[in-house]
């Protein structure tokens, strides 16, 4: 295993740039790697012999060379992927073979079917209300993860990594959750707390290593890579550099890729969007339906979102699904242009300060996206500084509230190699 890792660290970005553009001649790949086309042909002939890329004639990773597990613990619902190495999640038919197969699962297979939902290849749980309820839940999820490893060479599997996203700020270095605002029980918790440690044992046993981050970071790092599959709504896309996608869950986050590296801030803390101070909506009266945020104030975006828009309190925003966030907006267009004030004016505050090529709506914003476009560009046109916000272009992610899963698996596998997440190729 140590050898195949060091592999993957030595050759890594010309991996990263196969993986992003199947099938690319030598050629292309030497003017990119800036060294000759027989050293070019001479590592690629080492990965097809270690199994990382496919022995067909053209180039590709070969999928089932790594896997990795993703979960995502929002406030809410806690989701669980495994991604290939072509960083995408395995077949629904695959993912439920393995399910079915070792009897894992059992309580997100009942919540599932409780509210009507088929498995794909992704399975959720419904998130618990105190820390004891979810180290319970979590110690269960983990149990049923080691099954699949102790299990995985039936299912042609390779796990070599786990990335777990949590809400609110999260010190990735030191593994602790800092502050989470939308699950305050996981406030000022280090990952050995919330994890049993014979758990931890056996991942350290194994070689599996454990990776956490914030959900917004994460989802904006599977939004991009999901630009690179041709089959993408985004595929056109794929070039920008710098991009930012605006998260919606219990509250709104932010993730960002400057000069196409995923940015973390000074100390990983980049994106509370949510927590920006905001003018109320103009003219208009809004009873005060929780006396504050959890960060204490009344006016960040997302007490406005849950308070002057859905009159909601937190944990009853929390159950919204994006089905019900667009039922509801649809079904109050007064509320809806209120809801637009609010994301126009924070859109164009980003617009003007980072001077993005994109940005992204994800997560709960999946389903309401596609109608908040005429309302929304009413807010960017009033923006007096046009020649930063016209080079800013708008979409919604067709990966929704399964990115920030996805993209920790995706964030765990850089850590298993050490190395910085970019797409600088």
């Amino acid at each position: 295993m140590k050898n195949v890792i060091s592999q993957l660290k030595s050759h890594n970005k010309l991996i990263n740039i196969i993986r992003c553009q199947p099938q690319i001649s030598k050629a292309a790949l030497s003017e990119y790697l800036k060294v000759s086309w027989p050293t070019v042909s001479a590592n690629i002939d080492t990965l097809k012999k270690n199994n990382i890329l496919s022995v067909s004639d053209g180039l590709c990773i070969n999928p089932d060379f790594a896997h990795m597990i993703g979960l995502s613990i929002g406030a809410a619902q806690t989701k669980l992927t495994i991604i290939d190495m072509n960083f995408s999640p395995i077949s629904a038919e695959l993912f439920n073979d393995l399910i079915s197969n070792l009897n894992v699962f059992h309580n997100a297979r009942n919540y599932m079917q409780e509210k009507g939902k088929k498995i794909t290849n992704y399975i959720f749980f419904k998130t618990p209300n105190s820390l004891f309820e979810l180290q319970t839940q979590l110690d269960s999820i983990i149990a049923d993860i080691i099954k699949i490893i102790e299990n995985q060479d039936t299912f042609k599997l390779n796990i070599i990594s786990m990335g777990i996203a949590f809400t609110g700020a999260i010190d990735n270095v030191e593994k602790k959750i800092v502050k989470s605002h939308n699950l305050e029980y996981l406030s000022d918790k280090p990952l050995n707390t919330i994890i049993y440690p014979n758990r931890l044992d056996f991942f350290e046993q194994q070689g599996i290593n454990i990776y956490i981050d914030n959900n917004s970071n994460t989802s904006v790092v599977a939004e991009k890579y999901n630009m690179y599959q041709p089959n993408s709504i985004n595929y056109k896309y794929r070039n920008k550099k710098n991009i930012l996608i605006l998260y919606l869950g219990a509250g709104i986050g932010a993730g960002m890729i400057f000069n196409n590296s995923l940015y973390h801030g000074a100390s990983n803390f980049v994106g509370e969007l949510g927590h920006l101070e905001l003018p109320a909506y103009p003219n208009t009266d809004f009873k005060a339906i929780e006396k504050s945020c959890s960060c204490g104030s009344c006016e960040c975006l997302d007490y406005r979102i849950r308070n002057d828009v859905f009159e909601m309190t937190k944990s009853e925003f929390s159950e919204l699904n994006s089905m019900a966030i667009k039922d509801y907006l649809i079904a109050h267009p007064d509320k809806f242009e209120i809801f637009i004030y609010y994301i126009g004016k924070i859109t164009n505050l980003l617009i003007n300060l980072l001077n993005l090529d994109l940005i992204i709506f994800t997560g709960k914003f999946k389903e309401i996206a596609d109608y908040m476009w005429p309302l929304l560009y009413k807010q960017i046109n009033s923006n007096k500084l046009s020649y930063i916000a016209n080079a800013c272009e708008f979409k919604s992610s067709n990966l929704g509230a399964t990115s920030p899963a996805i993209g920790v698996a995706i964030c765990a596998y850089y850590d298993k190699i050490n190395e910085d997440v970019n797409w600088n190729f």
